[in-house]
């Protein structure tokens, strides 16, 4: 099942691989973790079925003993019994609710806990293939709609189950003839909801799919709110939500209309058991062959009985919602990663440094190789910086060194030691890793800068910020250290935000560090300002630089310049400029329209 799921792109189309009888009882293994409080459910329900069968027993001895030999006694001591009866019955069933809402609300913690475990361990091309709000969707309102079912509705529906069998048993004891009427209804009612069944299904299934969509619309809008102002989007971005909207909206008008016409269908069905207890009861009690409390018990238990099918009848709808959810929950619990340790994997050994790329093919898609027979060796603190252009393979380089994806050919060492060999955490534990486009988390500059280390101390984080030339910036924030960041860093500049990730690299103190075109959000005046924090941050550690900016890596110890995945030329800034070759070009390129602009300033 689980390897299916990685062979198809489309979440949706992942989903719906699971049975109702899977998802059931996946559901209930959730539940059942917590079995003693199950078990007092279980012994709850069946003291309220037990006193749902014996209620209307209490008032037939009213009608037909009490009544009729006027001892009001006896009368009274019935009434009390009756009323104790129910009593202990609502008690029963508080404790009944109070308790599976228990049960079910553990369950919903355990499957939302679980599956955001399982989103942080899948490995990075799930996530290029998946839309975070498409994600974002399974772990809320897929949940949510799970949570309907288990926090009492799946247990509650199973007891009207045991107390439509019950019911339906005892009816047989007291009168055949009448109880063959009473039920003679309930094939139509199997019928009628078999055949909505899958109407049901489909439609929340697409009520799932269509809010799915509108939750990933609306993310994307959310975090690309500058670039549809900076386009003049905004009319357009209402027109295409509007039609994910429209979609949504008429998907749940088509499960509402189903809803609609299956509930009172059913009510219609069970009111004809009704009209038959009262037409063949009323006949017989004429006849003198069966007793008004006998037609009086009747109609009580056809109203506990047909209640219970109503129940299941109307709880019907949530479980179809609730699986429509579910599957597409269990689908992402089951996607398996990529790439995974070994069992024999060891923990990184202390790295010195050296980075060995062996003969490494890699490609994004089969049959597209971006690397092919790709070779490069790093010596421990040594400098390299990769150029090139767009689609050259730079960012392949350093995506396959943080292991964010599994080579095809070849071997990538550190120190001799494969990466292969070794648990993921710690061989990217070891690794800094400062992209073009920080990305910050809620909080305080101070709480984002220790995300590497959570137990640095203010002094450490001072240090850090001072050997980058950011102390004094960050101090002149509005709060200080203590500023809040806002949603993925909005509330500071980009040049402060890219601050920030050169902190938080430094306070981790990584062996390697990877610069990701990281001073390309940084104006000139920021970038001038924190060369000395950056020849601190690469001194005593391999590096690779990913350069935008040419000018920042002049002093390189190397500079590779890759195009179609493959080292074209390789050396020292002057070295390259005195070839006048690839580099001298894309050099002369950046630097001939600065001294052009500078002319005309």
């Amino acid at each position: 099942m689980s390897s299916g799921l990685n062979k198809q792109d489309d979440p949706d189309a992942r989903a719906y691989i699971f049975t109702d009888t899977q998802l059931l009882g996946r559901m209930v293994r959730f539940m059942l973790e917590y079995r003693k409080l199950f078990a007092i459910v279980v012994v709850l329900v069946a003291l309220g079925i037990a006193l749902e069968v014996a209620l209307p027993f209490v008032l037939r001895q009213a009608i037909d003993v009490d009544f009729l030999s006027g001892n009001l006694q006896a009368l009274l001591l019935t009434t009390i019994l009756y009323v104790v009866l129910y009593v202990i019955q609502w008690i029963a069933n508080y404790s009944t609710e109070y308790l599976t809402t228990q049960i079910g609300q553990n369950a919903i913690y355990d499957i939302r806990q679980k599956l955001y475990s399982r989103l942080q361990v899948l490995s990075q091309d799930f996530y290029d293939k998946s839309a975070s709000g498409r994600i974002i969707s399974r772990i809320t309102s897929d949940v949510d709609r799970m949570s309907e079912l288990m926090s009492g509705g799946l247990i509650s529906t199973f007891a009207q189950v045991f107390i439509v069998l019950a019911i339906g048993a005892v009816l047989f004891t007291v009168d055949f003839q009448l109880a063959i009427a009473s039920l003679a209804i309930v094939p139509i009612l199997l019928i009628a909801t078999l055949l909505f069944r899958r109407k049901l299904r489909h439609a929340y299934r697409s009520t799932r799919k269509t809010i799915s969509s509108v939750t990933a619309s609306l993310a994307e809008s959310i975090s690309g709110a500058k670039v549809t102002k900076s386009f003049a989007r905004e009319r357009i971005n209402i027109e295409n939500f509007d039609e994910l909207n429209r979609a949504d909206y008429e998907s749940n008008v088509d499960a509402g209309k189903s809803q609609a016409m299956f509930f009172p269908s059913i009510r219609l069905i069970g009111t004809l058991g009704v009209v038959l207890i009262l037409w063949i009861g009323g006949f017989r009690l004429i006849e003198g062959t069966i007793s008004l409390g006998t037609v009086v018990l009747f109609i009580q238990f056809s109203g506990r009985f047909f209640r219970p099918i109503l129940i299941i009848a109307d709880f019907y709808t949530s479980v179809q919602n609730a699986f429509a959810g579910a599957e597409r929950v269990f689908s992402i619990m089951d996607e398996i990663p990529s790439i995974e340790d070994s069992p024999t994997a060891i923990k990184m050994p202390e790295i010195k440094g050296r980075i060995t790329f062996d003969h490494v093919s890699f490609g994004y898609l089969e049959d597209t190789p971006v690397l092919v027979d790709f070779n490069l060796d790093i010596q421990p603190g040594e400098t390299i910086a990769l150029v090139g252009n767009t689609g050259a393979g730079k960012t392949t380089v350093v995506s396959l060194l943080n292991r964010f994806y599994e080579i095809w050919e070849g071997a990538i060492k550190i120190d001799d030691t494969n990466i292969q060999d070794v648990t993921q955490e710690s061989l990217r534990a070891g690794i800094g890793l400062v992209l073009q486009d920080p990305f910050l988390f809620m909080g305080t500059v101070r709480e984002n800068v220790r995300y590497g280390k959570p137990d640095a101390t203010d002094e450490e984080i001072l240090k850090a910020t001072e050997v980058i030339g950011a102390r004094r910036i960050f101090e002149n924030l509005e709060n200080g250290f203590d500023t809040d960041v806002g949603e993925r860093g909005g509330k500071l500049s980009e040049g402060e935000r890219q601050l920030v990730s050169f902190a938080r690299a430094l306070l981790a103190d990584p062996k390697i560090l990877v610069l990701d075109e990281a001073t390309s959000s940084i104006d000139i005046y920021t970038e001038h300002a924190i060369q000395k924090g950056m020849r601190a941050l690469l001194s005593g550690r391999s590096s690779i630089v990913i350069a935008h900016r040419l000018s920042t890596i002049v002093n390189a110890d190397r500079i590779l310049v890759l195009e179609d995945g493959k080292i074209v030329e390789s050396g020292r800034h002057h070295e390259l400029m005195n070839k006048k070759g690839r580099y001298y070009s894309l050099y002369e390129l950046q630097i001939k329209p600065r001294g052009i602009q500078a002319q005309t300033q």
